[in-house]
């Protein structure tokens, strides 16, 4: 499932190293108390513990995390609605 709400130049985030990976790959792997902790806010930045998480999981361990935090773009955040619609996620 995958929608594209905006081009990347409507990104929230600047520049190539404040993307995430794909959330396609990352989410399904991430803990349960992670994706529970992503869920309660998506429009929250994710704590530097979560995105060192997702770069492990995305094998992208020696990328240096981004200054300043980091959040879930409209797509990223569209697609955890369509998950937990999908999985009836309570």
């Amino acid at each position: 499932m995958s929608s594209l709400l905006d081009g990347p130049e409507h990104d929230e985030r600047s520049g190539p190293l404040a993307a995430l990976p794909s959330i396609g790959v990352w989410w399904p792997m991430l803990e349960g108390t992670l994706q529970r902790e992503i869920l309660e806010n998506p429009s929250a930045p994710l704590r530097a513990l979560v995105v060192r998480r997702i770069y492990e999981l995305c094998e992208l361990d020696g990328r240096p995390l981004p200054h300043g935090g980091m959040r879930l773009g409209p797509n990223e955040r569209a697609y955890l609605a369509g998950w937990t619609h999908a999985t009836h996620w309570n």
